[in-house]
């Protein structure tokens, strides 16, 4: 990602720069949010990302930060309770908003910006708007320079043995140039102490597993890989879509049995229907409360009981 960020100097006084778990989430989503108005595909269609926000999940950031899902969610919390960002999950993801973004990210400052108002007030707005969109004209200009220098490129690209598997078995093979781009930008955000080695599995164990699940006629709904790799939209794949456990050998006797404990006998069913009404719940807490043989109802209103506020 290019172009930079206003980091102001008075942040050393802030009060969660003690906290660096929080401190280093901030930074991130202050890098990480859009600085001009762009569509991207999300939720199956074309999204309209505003300026200051970006859409990320758990795994992508866990990653990239090196954080746990709890110091994460701890984070968010934080920054959230402050007034800093705003949160939207989603099955497809989530949506992150850094509230005030435009003013603290004006690359005239803030304190300048008011000293320019208070002696140009009797100035029409019109001859104060080139000064601001400059910026943004700049890097559009940049932008543009790069997007034609990519069309007139005759040079074939140099894929890596791990993505040819990736592609080989991935099931639409289209825009495969773009593909490749999107395959290094997420191994480029491996963060230290990760191997991409693993993730070059994980990412090939995807494109099979994707690749099974639209077979045959239904081949023709998949999405094209440059889509699909964006925003980590394979991880939240592959998380939706976990196979379910295998069954012990003692299972089998007790099926109709574990069947009523839980009130249902498939996992995809039984995590589907928790997670209708408890989307913050992760993969691992349904997993345990379906080896305890919890039943679907009981997990729902348990953790409905925690939310209810004490009454007097």
């Amino acid at each position: 990602m290019d172009g930079f960020i206003l980091y102001h100097r008075s942040s050393i006084k802030h009060p969660l720069r003690s906290k660096p778990a929080v401190w280093s989430y901030w930074i991130h989503c202050l890098e990480s949010a859009a600085w001009v108005d762009h569509k991207v595909w999300w939720n199956n269609q074309e999204y309209l990302l505003e300026r200051g926000s970006f859409i990320s999940s758990s795994a992508r950031d866990q990653i990239q930060l090196g954080l746990s899902r709890q110091e994460l969610r701890t984070a968010q919390k934080h920054l959230e309770r402050c007034g800093m960002i705003t949160i939207e999950a989603t099955n497809s993801g989530t949506l992150i908003k850094v509230c005030n973004y435009s003013v603290y990210q004006n690359p005239n400052g803030k304190a300048n910006q008011q000293i320019n108002q208070e002696s140009t007030s009797d100035q029409p707005a019109a001859n104060q708007r080139p000064t601001s969109d400059q910026p943004q004209h700049k890097e559009r200009n940049k932008i543009k320079e790069r997007k034609k220098g990519k069309k007139i490129t005759t040079e074939q690209p140099k894929y890596s043995e791990a993505f040819e598997s990736f592609w080989k078995a991935y099931p639409k093979k289209e825009n495969k140039a773009e593909a490749w781009e999107l395959y290094q930008s997420i191994l480029d955000a491996v963060a230290e102490g990760h191997s991409k080695t693993e993730v070059e599995n994980n990412l090939n164990e995807f494109a099979q597993r994707y690749a099974k699940e639209y077979r045959g006629n239904r081949k023709q709904y998949a999405q094209k890989a440059k889509y699909i790799l964006r925003n980590m939209e394979w991880l939240n794949w592959m998380n939706d879509n976990q196979p379910e456990p295998e069954a012990s050998p003692e299972q089998p006797r007790q099926e109709d049995q574990s069947s009523k404990q839980r009130g249902c006998s498939s996992f995809q069913f039984y995590r589907t229907i928790i997670r209708q009404s408890l989307p913050d719940l992760n993969l691992e807490e349904i997993q345990q409360h379906w080896n305890q043989f919890h039943h679907f109802k009981t997990v729902i209103e348990n953790a409905a009981d925690h939310q209810r506020p004490a009454t007097r």
